[in-house]
């Protein structure tokens, strides 16, 4: 086999195994798949240490080895929260995030007194960017769980004065949009 063949050959077992992974974590298959995990460990170290002239093939394998590496930190950190038990599948009625955002109040929880929100914003702006927020990622399609008023007046904080200053104004607006069919919450200084 010439090395074009070969790299074809590690770009479909790459794929497979991101595919055998996702199972894994939706436990479809019961083991991980680390015989296909070693057989591409191999062949990365193979052609890793190999010279290859043609230019393209070697953008392709480098964009491939690339793309592997990630997948493999991805894994690791999936692994890592699977073992600490904070994973939650999304078979089991969680989504992807649903571990590092943990619910600690009901949807629509007004804000408290000495919440950040209630300390910078007038009354109702927050609410109104919560509640388009809310209709935003229904609308997109994208999971609203774990999504709390008190998660979104804490991140709105933060940026807010990231932006204060950044910007030197305190006169900000907030915007709620979708890009790429994902809802966004943007704040910016206003302007005049």
């Amino acid at each position: 086999m010439g090395l074009r063949e070969d790299i074809d050959v590690l770009d479909a077992k790459v794929a497979r195994l991101k595919v055998e992974y996702e199972q894994y974590f939706l436990r479809v298959i019961k083991r991980e798949p680390l015989p296909l995990r070693e057989e591409i460990d191999r062949m990365v170290l193979l052609y890793s240490n190999q010279n290859i002239t043609n230019t393209s093939l070697k953008f392709r394998f480098n964009s491939i080895i690339s793309r592997y590496n990630s997948y493999k930190q991805y894994w690791t950190r999936v692994l890592r929260a699977i073992e600490d038990g904070t994973y939650w599948r999304k078979a089991e009625g969680g989504f992807e995030g649903a571990a590092a955002m943990p619910v600690k109040e009901p949807v629509g929880a007004p804000v408290r007194e000495g919440s950040p929100a209630a300390r910078h914003t007038p009354d109702g702006e927050i609410s109104d960017v919560y509640t388009k927020y809310i209709e935003a990622r229904k609308a997109c399609n994208e999971p609203i769980d774990g999504i709390s008023y008190d998660m979104i007046a804490r991140t709105i904080e933060q940026h807010r004065q990231k932006i204060e200053s950044q910007y030197k104004t305190k006169d900000l607006e907030l915007k709620v949009y979708i890009k790429d069919n994902k809802a966004r919450l943007a704040i910016s200084p206003r302007k005049k």
